[in-house]
Formats: C-alpha cells, structure tokens, sequence
C-alpha cells in the first residue's frame, strides 16, 4: 500500500470520527444515538473511493461509538457506515453528479436497512424499536447532501483533489556529463 493511500485512509478516519464525535444525539428507544457524521463520510467517498470511503466510514464512526461510551454498537456501525462509504465511492467516484448522488441514496439505503435488521434481530431490541429509529436513520443520511456540496467548494478552492488518489510515477532523466 502507497504511503500516500495510507495517509488519506488515517486522515479520512479521524475526519469521520471527529465530526461523528462531534454533536451525539441521544435515541432513548434504542439507547443508542444520532450524528452529522454523513456528512464527513460522503465527502470522503466521493473524493477518494470506496475503499478509502468504506474504511474511513465505517472505523471512524466505530471509533466514535467506542470514545463515547457506545461499544455495543461498534460492529454494527462499522458495518451500516462502512456500506454507505463504500456505495457512495462506488457509484460517485470520478463520475457524474447524477451517479454520486444515486451512490448517496443507494449507501444511505443501505446503513438505514442495516441498522435496522440488526437492531431488530442481532439487538434483539424487535421491529417496532428498530423502526423508530429509521426516520431518525433517514434524517442521518440526509445531511450526507452536504458532503456532496462540502466536495464540490472543496473542489473548487483546490482542483487538485482528485489527483491525490492517482498513481506517482518517476521518471529517471539522463544528466549531461561534463
């Protein structure tokens, strides 16, 4: 792995994990919480891919569930913010508005979905509480919207974003001898 991947990967972690860290909002029915974490992890997917959006997504918000004191929920989060990192990378990655935006909806599909089978089943907290929590889910997702807007200003003020993921390559020159 590229030394420069595995900076993206490390800032992109602690990125998603100080804004998930950030404003948690407790959900008494599940006893676990709310965050703008989407937000951090949209932009991350849509600027660096999946892989980079599906680790930074998923290991960040565990690691914000782990400092806040939320552990139980740590697989489970790894898992619904890890899909949604790597959809939106998936389907946003260097392509089109159109595309990075059916990757914000499909991977925010999918966390909500998540969260709830395993909130239901896994958590054993049954389908009534587990469907409590999808509007509060879907509320989550949806500020991932400014992630979309946070990437393109960012894009704008430094265009070279998108060659932060490219390959580095060398060429030797010939040098003129005396």
């Amino acid at each position: 792995m590229r030394a420069r991947m595995i900076s993206i990967v490390a800032v992109s972690i602690a990125l998603v994990a100080a804004v998930v860290y950030s404003v948690p909002i407790p959900i008494p029915i599940t006893g676990g919480y709310t965050h703008p974490g989407a937000v951090a992890e949209v932009f991350v997917a849509v600027a660096f891919g999946p892989i980079v959006g599906g680790v930074a997504s998923g290991v960040g918000a565990a690691l914000s569930d782990l400092m806040l004191g939320y552990g139980t929920f740590a697989p489970l989060t790894l898992l619904a913010h890890g899909s949604l990192g790597l959809l939106v990378g998936w389907w946003g990655w260097r392509r089109s508005w159109r595309l990075k935006i059916l990757g914000w909806i499909l991977g925010g599909l999918a966390l909500v979905a998540l969260y709830y089978v395993g909130e239901a089943t896994i958590y054993q907290y049954g389908a009534a509480a587990a469907a409590a929590e999808v509007p509060i889910n879907l509320l989550q997702v949806a500020l991932g919207v400014f992630g979309l807007l946070l990437y393109q200003l960012v894009k704008r003020a430094y265009p070279q974003l998108d060659v932060l993921m490219a390959d580095v390559t060398f060429e030797e020159q010939d040098v003129p001898k005396d």
